[in-house]
């Protein structure tokens, strides 16, 4: 897909689109005096700019050690506009396939976060500083198109983007930037507005929330942190400003963005006509209310906290253009927050990396933040799928043998898809066995969805006479992550297993686009070849069914041999084997024939 920059206004419904980009351009910290001539010599070619600068290209304007990677990019468009129907502009960007991410973990746990508030605490104490913004990271996975996560993820807040951009070293990622803060505001005459964000407070829709705003809105401790970053941000403003031009027009503004309160006070600053962009970045990057108080200390003691880099998290994105009046260009910059970035893993999978943290005082509670840190991520860790998962099990007289496997397969795929899965699930399950009637053969199909955990039963029939097989003709596509799991979005394998049926056979056969056997419609495929028992790979991205585990873990009870071999299979191939075997946790073994 062609690199984009989609700036999005999801409180006003205007969004702004950059599309055909043109090339970008990577300033390390030490160029940052060029800046302004790469962007005059963009505008007098009438090309658009969006800005992306690191947080770590902050460092050495802080007299600090500078990080290798950091960078402060300028993307170069030759197309800009605005956007009428933003959601629409979304939908088209993508098909039908669903899109989500894996539970999300933190690279910090609770114990090591609360050790590393204690620390900060303690450099309070001493008078080392007098705020530190303690950051960590959330890890996951993410699939399906980013233009449809993001969708789902939309969250109303007013400095969002959605970016598809290249890195320096040329690697494409993604950026769901879901921001409430504005970094700077430029206007046309040359005023500057900076609203920095502290204070937060969690919207619950219990009949409480009016009441947190205005009890976060008196808090005194939120008050005074909110205080110590305005006096920061007036101080970085105060250098480029006119003389007597700085003021504070609203301080502990709260409003709502997504699922939090937030505490926020504008600062204006008229600057001096003389000001350069690089000016401003000397001046102000990066901003204060992800920093700490003093910025210079904060960002020391950040790094020698932090047990990794932030990148372009808590840095800043947005645009300026060029104008006749004031400084001679105007724009808006945000403070990179509430991001989800995405490095390509393969085709559909993405790794991602989403950045949470909180501004820590003398009397901050370590609890409370670390709960405050949940709150700004929520919109993320309740994101479940648009699907539901099941296992089909064989219960014979209230008991199923492969029980531990449904319940161990049914864990994992939950974790892998963000499907919140019940402690008890497997006491649930046995309660449930243990209510049928004590003799005959059970389909029990266990259900999880983000309602939870459904159970149901019906009577299993035996299979009768020769079994066969057929070849479905559709190919599907080489790679698919979501064929791992059993979820109930399968209507091209059901599909299959029902035709099969309809024909006198027990299931169809799916092959992908590259000739390569994957899976039956509700089977997995055991080939032999001379004494040799072979099985297509899960790197096909195949289902890796209970029973298929239950004979690798047991070849020679179940199939009289010592190893079944995970190969590449071919139609040719399918045709010239001495003996087929499907395999499903309800019906066992199936010995099939293929259907002429």
């Amino acid at each position: 897909m062609s690199y984009f920059v989609l700036l999005d206004d999801a409180v006003s419904g205007r969004a702004t689109l950059y599309r055909r980009h043109l090339g970008s351009r990577f300033l390390a910290p030490h160029q940052l005096n060029e800046l302004d001539n790469c962007l005059q010599q963009g505008w007098q070619q009438g090309h658009h700019v969006v800005l992306a600068a690191d947080y770590a290209f902050g460092l050495p304007l802080q007299r600090l050690p500078a990080q290798a990677e950091a960078r402060l990019a300028l993307h170069w468009f030759a197309e800009c506009g605005p956007l009428e129907n933003p959601e629409a502009w979304l939908e088209s960007q993508y098909g039908n396939a669903p899109a989500g991410i894996s539970t999300p973990y933190s690279d910090t746990t609770r114990a090591d976060y609360l050790q590393a508030i204690h620390d900060i605490q303690a450099a309070i104490a001493r008078g080392d500083t007098y705020q530190i913004n303690y950051t960590t990271r959330l890890h996951l996975h993410s699939y399906g198109h980013p233009a449809k996560l993001y969708r789902r993820l939309r969250q109303p807040v007013p400095y969002a983007v959605l970016a598809h951009l290249p890195d320096a070293q040329q690697q494409s990622g993604w950026t769901l930037c879901f921001s409430p803060e504005l970094f700077l505001k430029i206007d046309a005459g040359g005023l500057i507005t900076t609203e920095p964000m502290k204070g937060t407070a969690p919207i619950l829709n219990d009949g409480q929330d009016e009441q947190r705003a205005l009890d976060l809105q008196a808090d005194p401790k939120n008050r005074a942190e909110n205080i110590m970053i305005v006096d920061l941000l007036r101080n970085d403003l105060g250098k480029i400003a006119q003389t007597g031009g700085v003021r504070v027009p609203e301080p502990f503004k709260v409003s709502r963005f997504g699922s939090v309160w937030q505490m926020t006070s504008s600062i204006e600053a008229h600057a001096k006509a003389d000001t350069g962009v690089a000016d401003i970045f000397q001046a102000a990057f990066p901003c204060g209310s992800i920093t700490g108080a003093p910025k210079r200390m904060s960002m020391q003691m950040i790094e020698r906290i932090e047990t990794a880099p932030r990148g372009l998290y808590t840095g800043s994105i947005g645009y300026l253009k060029p104008c006749g009046s004031g400084l001679g260009f105007e724009g808006a910059l945000n403070v990179v927050i509430r991001t989800l970035q995405l490095t390509p893993r393969s085709d559909g999978l993405y790794q991602g990396v989403y950045g949470v943290g909180s501004g820590i005082v003398a009397d901050s509670d370590p609890a409370g933040e670390y709960t405050e840190c949940q709150w700004k991520a929520q919109f993320l860790n309740r994101l479940t799928p648009e699907f539901g998962l099941f296992e089909t099990m064989r219960a014979h007289n209230r008991h199923c043998e492969l029980l531990p496997l449904h319940l161990g397969r049914l864990k994992q795929s939950a974790a892998a898809l963000n499907l919140p899965l019940d402690v008890n699930a497997a006491r649930h399950i046995a309660a449930y066995l243990a209510q049928l009637p004590d003799n005959g053969v059970y389909r029990v199909k266990a259900l999880l969805d983000s309602d939870g955990l459904h159970l149901n039963h019906a009577a299993v029939s035996a299979l009768e006479g020769v079994q066969y097989v057929l070849l479905a003709p559709e190919h599907l596509p080489v790679r698919d992550y979501l064929r791992r799991f059993k979820t109930t979005r399968r209507g091209l394998y059901d599909h299959g297993w029902q035709q099969a049926e309809a024909q006198g056979a027990f299931d169809s056969l799916f092959f992908n686009s590259d000739g390569h056997l994957l899976e039956g419609g509700r089977s997995n495929v055991f080939v032999r070849f001379g004494e040799q028992w072979h099985t297509p790979p899960l790197t096909l991205d195949i289902l890796n069914g209970v029973m298929r585990q239950h004979i690798l873990r047991s070849p020679q009870t179940l199939l009289h041999t010592d190893t079944v071999c995970e190969s590449r299979i071919n139609r040719e191939q399918l045709y010239r084997a001495d003996e087929i075997v499907l395999s499903n946790a309800l019906r066992g073994l199936i010995r099939v024939s293929l259907k002429a």
